[in-house]
């Protein structure tokens, strides 16, 4: 080989090293978590048999996917040369991990392309013996990600003349950026491979992303990865100190050295120049300048046909030709208690993160001997999180350590502007890259008077917004006191949330079909500040308090009807902007009948997305905070409405005596109420009376039922029913029947027992509510478990679990998940019940929920079947496999269980038969 074609190959097998372990990380990122297992991956593999183009192709097996999980390592001396996962194997893989993994599918074709194309350059390169030769080089047998090989070729500038007569060699490195960085370059594998695929097809890629996240250092190195592609050179043109836009084009033709007169087109003259040459611009830091840029590419698009441009920008230039990179900040650990931490031998941690491997490899630069340990491997990873992984802001917080401890810094890093000022960054860098509020301070200056307004507002908002929320409350958010017509109002916020998006302020994610909106929590932080310095600040955390409380009474209103599943799913991502507001103080003038009316969509959300703890703590935190109101009986209502929240969420987090004293405390403003009507007046408010009355009366037969005092139970949950009027919102009638119908349970009567939960069912089908089915079709299991009607009490399960799925409830599953273990303990299948067993103990401990939410018949079940499968197993064994479901995901256990009881679909047809369940195999996402 010449030097050129050599230098040619080392940066094609770097760059295939490269998108190797990107393909490998980015499916193990997906099937090393549980979702989904490897050998479910594979099963679903093993499907594609059939599909034309597999027909001349060996299948995906268990070792062919371990193999390309090896990453680089399929390259090295003496491994057996299996394909490589190229576009067919890659997109494949894709629909299988897109029902779980939809980001990782998304990006696993592009690399698969990148592969099949770096593959077939290097045969042509190199011939057969390409894969030796990469394997026996250092940096696969080392398994560094280290640099890529040393760029050759001349340097210096290129005098391009107006005529096009000058031939000087070209430049391979960009003019003003040296090739070689002074510190290392950490991740960003697969934005690497991604641009590389996309610079080969498309003329414009723009790397777009929020400031400080990297773009500048993310270009740089790919320019270079991509630099034997363009035997005429590569030039970079800095743009962050021009001012007008059309400084650009002038810019432009100085960096490739062209000298034009005044009256000359400089755009059209460089054109003439550079004709039929293979010629790469990297334009950095566009958003500034939009218009100028987006005019200067347009026009070299048009007259250089072997042009590519690469630009970065924290907006999108929006012009036909453009293809948008997202740049996203650097991966942050999951977790936070280090439980899959590495260590070398010197007790070092190696970092599984990008984002701590940067802040690492800063900190060691700054502080000499410094190191991640096990000991302050929670604070390194708390600096990561709260910084959210942008480079700039984690190199600032580095040097910060010269300072401070690693403790100390993360102390202070809530305050995170103040910490990160101008004396931690870096002395050569620009202005706004030396401090990270100067970051922010000019994308503020980039954004018009409503973007502002609107990200102040939506920096409010915990855990993201949903779009059409956002509008909602962005929707009358204009400054100096202007307002559009109602009509115009969605349209005006929609055009500024866009904006926000295009600027890289707010990120979009599709949920369900819809769109969420999300901010990073520093950029989230900077408009906080700004809110503060805002006359309105006031305003803005009125109407985000007032938006989603009324979002949470609503909820509780259909809680009774067949919007309940709807209401639930729609509540869930909203539990950050609940905590925030009912944890906060409320500003003054704030009515307390607007929370205690939220208060009662409080008891089914928190129930069903296992928070009962948290969920106890608020209503003990609004019930002190707003003392039982006497001005009116509607005031009176909400409060008690929100005391029956209160008790039954103090009842499932196990606290009786705090559940009786609030049950207690409502029970006398009823009475009050009844005193002061007549014996004959029977108003609205009067049936309201009578309805949270018999709701209180349900509660008291709950607790009572709960302590196994089963007379006592029955009596209260009678005289509830005899009320003759209920809350349908606190399902207080089938409650009362399925108390009764376990009360019966507990004494053995099977008979009674069945009638009153199968009248309770229908009550609850026909209502259309999900959550009450789900547990009376699990005490119906329980009837005919204990009668040793096993197929029957698997087939309920399996109708049980699927409503559960439909409105994922998680307390709902550890419940069902545990009579399953004790059905299949029953049955004899003792592996599969240590399985569930270890799965479902990863659920109730954090919830804050007792076992079972405290009835010791139902417990009884769950130790029996830790006895018989221990008995059955053995201690060693019953350990190993109870240790290996506490690392799976307890859905897909579930359905690992059941698949080996297939034949039982029939034995729940008949409770679908009556609308209780459905005729569907049970849906267990893989």
């Amino acid at each position: 080989m010449t030097a050129g074609e050599e230098e040619c190959f080392e940066s094609l097998a770097h760059s295939l090293v490269r998108a190797l372990d990107a393909w490998a990380a980015c499916v193990d990122g997906a099937v090393s978590k549980g979702r989904p297992a490897r050998k479910t991956l594979v099963r679903v593999l093993e499907q594609e048999r059939d599909t034309p183009g597999w027909a001349a192709r060996a299948p995906v097996d268990g070792p062919l996917l371990s193999y390309w999980l090896r990453g680089r390592g399929q390259l090295l001396p003496g491994t057996k040369h299996n394909r490589l996962p190229g576009v067919e194997d890659s997109a494949a893989v894709a629909r299988a991990l897109k029902a779980q993994a939809p980001g990782n599918a998304e990006q696993l074709p592009v690399i698969g392309r990148e592969i099949s194309d770096l593959a077939a350059r290097l045969q042509e390169t190199a011939g057969r013996g390409w894969r030796r030769r990469i394997g026996e080089s250092s940096f696969v047998q080392a398994g560094e990600r280290g640099a890529l090989p040393q760029q050759h070729g001349n340097r210096g500038r290129r005098d391009v003349q107006g005529d096009g007569t000058a031939h000087v060699p070209a430049p391979r490195a960009p003019v003003g950026h040296s090739m070689e960085q002074a510190t290392s370059f950490v991740g960003r594998t697969p934005e690497l491979v991604a641009g590389s695929a996309l610079i080969e097809r498309c003329r414009l890629v723009t790397l777009v992303g929020v400031g400080g996240v990297g773009k500048t250092r993310l270009a740089q190195r790919l320019t270079r990865d991509v630099a034997h592609r363009f035997e005429d050179g590569i030039h970079c043109v800095e743009l962050a100190d021009l001012h007008h836009g059309h400084s650009v084009a002038a810019a432009v033709t100085a960096a490739f050295g062209l000298q034009v007169s005044a009256e000359q087109d400089p755009l059209r003259e460089l054109a003439t120049a550079l004709q039929g040459r293979r010629v790469l611009l990297l334009l950095d830091n566009c958003e500034h300048l939009l218009d100028g840029c987006a005019r200067t590419v347009r026009m070299l698009l048009a007259l250089l046909p072997r042009l590519r441009v690469i630009a970065t920008s924290r907006q999108p230039l929006d012009i036909g030709e453009e293809h948008v990179l997202r740049v996203m900040p650097l991966d942050v650990p999951l977790v936070s208690d280090g439980s899959r931490r590495r260590e070398d031998a010197t007790g070092r941690i190696c970092p599984e993160s990008s984002a701590v491997a940067l802040f690492t490899d800063r900190a060691e630069a700054a502080c000499p001997g410094f190191r991640v340990t096990s000991t302050n491997q929670a604070a390194v990873i708390q600096v990561c999180r709260m910084l959210d992984g942008l480079p700039l802001a984690l190199e600032i917080a580095a040097r910060r350590l010269r300072t401070l401890t690693l403790e100390e810094l993360a102390q202070r890093i809530e305050h995170r502007f103040r910490l990160l000022g101008p004396g931690g960054g870096e002395r050569i860098a620009h202005p706004r890259h030396r401090a990270l509020r100067a970051l922010f301070d000019w994308s503020w200056d980039l954004c018009t008077d409503d973007e502002r307004a609107a990200w102040q507002q939506l920096s409010l908002c915990a855990g993201g917004v949903l779009l059409t929320d956002a509008e909602q409350l962005c929707g009358a958010t204009f400054t100096h006191g202007t307002r559009s017509p109602v009509r115009d109002r969605a349209v005006d916020a929609f055009a500024t949330l866009s904006g926000l998006v295009d600027k890289s302020l707010v990120s979009r994610v599709d949920v369900g079909g819809h769109t969420r909106l999300h901010m990073l929590e520093t950029v989230r932080a900077y408009g906080l500040e700004r809110l503060r310095e805002n006359d309105h600040a006031q305003n803005a955390v009125r109407r985000h308090r007032a938006y989603f409380l009324d979002l949470a009474a609503r909820a509780g209103a259909a809680y009774g009807s067949a919007e309940q599943a709807n209401w639930l799913r729609r509540l869930r991502p909203e539990h950050p902007n609940l905590r925030q507001i009912v944890t906060a103080v409320p500003p003054a003038g704030e009515p307390a009948e607007t929370v205690l009316r939220a208060a009662q969509g409080f008891w089914l959300h928190c129930l069903t997305s296992g928070r009962v703890g948290e969920g106890a703590h608020w209503m003990q935190v609004i019930i002190d905070r707003h003392p039982c109101p006497s001005e009116s009986p509607g005031a009176v209502f909400s409060w008690c409405r929100a005391a029956w929240v209160a008790g039954f969420l103090l009842l499932m987090h196990g606290d009786r005596d705090n559940a009786d004293r609030v049950i207690d405390m409502a029970d006398q403003p009823l009475a009050d109420l009844s005193a002061s009507h007549g014996p004959s007046d029977v108003t609205a408010g009067e049936g309201e009376r009578a309805e949270l009355a018999a709701a209180l009366l349900q509660l008291r037969g709950l607790a009572a039922l709960m302590e196994q005092d089963i007379p006592q139970a029955s009596t209260y949950a009678l005289t509830s029913l005899a009320a003759g009027r209920w809350s349908t919102m606190l399902l207080t009638q089938p409650q009362c029947l399925a108390q009764l119908g376990l009360a019966a349970v507990m004494q053995g009567d099977r008979t009674q027992a069945l009638s009153l939960l199968e009248e309770a069912l229908a009550i609850s089908a026909t209502r259309g509510d999900t959550w009450h089915r789900c547990y009376l079709l699990w005490i119906l299991a329980i009837i005919h478990g204990e009668a040793g009607e096993i197929p029957e009490a698997l087939g309920l399960l399996r109708c049980a679990l699927r409503l559960a799925e439909d409105i994922e409830e998680r307390m709902g599953e550890a419940v069902l998940s545990d009579t399953l273990a004790w059905l299949l303990a029953s049955q004899g299948d003792a592996r599969s019940a240590a399985l569930v067993l270890g799965a479902v103990d990863r659920v109730w401990k954090p919830s804050g929920v007792p076992r079972h939410f405290g009835f010791a018949h139902m417990a009884a079940h769950r130790r029996r079947a830790v006895e018989q499968v221990r008995q059955t197993l053995g201690e060693t064994a019953y350990t190993h496999v109870y240790r290996e479901g506490q690392r799976l995901a307890l859905r897909e256990v579930l359905e690992t269980a059941f698949a080996g009881h297939g034949a039982l679909d029939g034995h729940h047809s008949q409770w679908a038969d009556k609308g209780i369940g459905s005729g569907r195999a049970l849906r267990l996402p893989r």
